[in-house]
């Protein structure tokens, strides 16, 4: 029996037996959040989901805020006459502590494997700090695995083409480009997938990697496209986060999120590097049910511009070893030029390109990398904040599918990339 699974847990699972649906919500003081998300899947499992056998599994990593106590009674917030009446099958609930690897990746692992003991047709991964999750999210995210039509369901989110930069402008384009599926949320912050996929992951050499720690997200859904699983999208709606008690620096993010997909892509090299071009995943479902929706957000480019100037000035003898010349002597123009920054996709999708180039070769210690891309990410969201100000919504999503294309065209450099004898060498002069 896998050690991971502690023996209070492994008697719940025991108890509850072999179930259709298993939907996990890891948590972590996430009091003011997380009974939203457990009446929804509760809501769900009554309504949606009531002729499967279904367990709602909390993985509590040492909340000090009673979030454990909230799971256990939001997840009886109807009237037991109600449940009963609606829902044909006993709708179950486990909450306990794990004292596993911390993180992400070390709730999954001990999802996967209690999905794997209780024999789980379909799993499914919420996250307690949305507040805009509603009944149908669970069951969108298994509907299709029930049905055999996907291994992997990721969520397709209405978002504001300014909103979540860091996806729409480099960690989305990035993997759309080499692993040629157009996934619009590869940070698997919600999901759905099959009890088989879930065994295949287990089975995979990463967990008690810093990867399993830090980028399990990405990690997952890269795994799913180099795979050749059967994955496809659905949409919620919009997804609105309460903020985190305490947020990571930006150079954190970068270093976590990007760094991840960069490991990645040295992992899956050998799937990514022949693909041309990208192919959209298929969608199930119809509309989502009506949900909250998110404010337009604002970012004022001013502060951006001038940060990407300063970056650019104080860095440019470690930019000058990760890109080449005529990239570089590009950047520099822009930090000395006059007003807002102008970073044409082309330019930015190279800069990325020649960043992952650099970190697949070692060129220098790879977080000091990953902190030198922090400016240029910077003066690339105040350049399409500004030349974006004022748009409607439809043109800045065109503006955004337009980076993609930009990355897919850059692909060739980064294949060629993978492929070079560089090393550890800067670039020459």
């Amino acid at each position: 029996m896998p050690s991971i699974v502690s023996d209070d847990l492994l008697r719940h699972l025991m108890a509850v037996g072999q179930v259709d649906v298993l939907v996990g919500v890891p948590t972590l003081n996430n009091a003011d959040t997380v009974g939203t998300v457990v009446k929804a899947v509760h809501r769900a499992f009554v309504s949606h989901l009531k002729r499967e056998r279904t367990l709602l599994l909390n993985l509590d990593q040492g909340s000090e805020d009673g979030t454990p106590a909230i799971v256990r009674e939001a997840s009886l917030v109807d009237s037991e006459t109600v449940i009963t009446s609606q829902t044909l099958r006993t709708v179950h609930r486990i909450s306990v502590p794990y004292h596993g690897v911390p993180g992400k990746g070390g709730a999954l692992r001990i999802l996967f494997t209690a999905a794997e003991l209780v024999q789980a047709r379909a799993v499914a991964l919420l996250d307690a700090t949305v507040t805009s999750v509603t009944p149908g999210w669970p069951e969108r995210l298994v509907r299709p695995v029930l049905r055999g039509e996907a291994d992997f369901v990721a969520p397709l989110f209405d978002r504001h083409g300014l909103e979540a930069p860091l996806l729409t402008q480099l960690v989305r384009p990035l993997m759309r480009a080499a692993y040629g599926r157009r996934l619009a949320e590869p940070v698997a912050s919600e999901f759905g997938c099959s009890g088989a996929f879930a065994t295949h992951c287990l089975g995979q050499e990463v967990w008690d990697a810093p990867l399993a720690q830090f980028g399990i997200d990405i990690w997952l859904t890269a795994s799913v496209l180099a795979g050749g699983f059967r994955a496809g999208e659905v949409r919620l709606g919009s997804r609105l986060q309460a903020a985190p008690p305490s947020r990571p620096s930006l150079p954190e993010v970068l270093r976590q999120v990007v760094g991840s997909l960069m490991q990645c892509l040295d992992l899956h090299a050998t799937s990514w590097l022949g693909r041309v071009g990208s192919e959209p995943l298929p969608r199930f479902g119809g509309e989502p049910e009506a949900g909250p929706q998110a404010e337009p957000p604002a970012i004022d480019p001013a502060p951006l511009a001038e940060a990407f100037r300063v970056g650019a000035r104080d860095l440019a003898p470690v930019l000058e070893r990760i890109l080449p010349p005529e990239t570089a002597a590009e950047v520099r123009g822009m930090a000395e030029a006059d007003g807002l920054p102008r970073y044409p996709d082309e330019l930015w999708a190279s800069t990325i390109v020649d960043f992952a180039g650099a970190h697949h070769h070692g060129v220098m210690h790879r977080d000091h990398l990953l902190a030198a891309l922090v400016p240029l990410y910077l003066g690339r969201v105040a350049s399409f904040a500004a030349e974006n100000e004022g748009s409607p919504a439809p043109a800045i999503q065109e503006r955004v599918e337009a980076i993609g294309q930009a990355f897919e065209a850059a692909k060739p450099r980064l294949a060629e990339a993978w492929k070079s004898e560089r090393g550890g060498e800067a670039w020459p002069n």
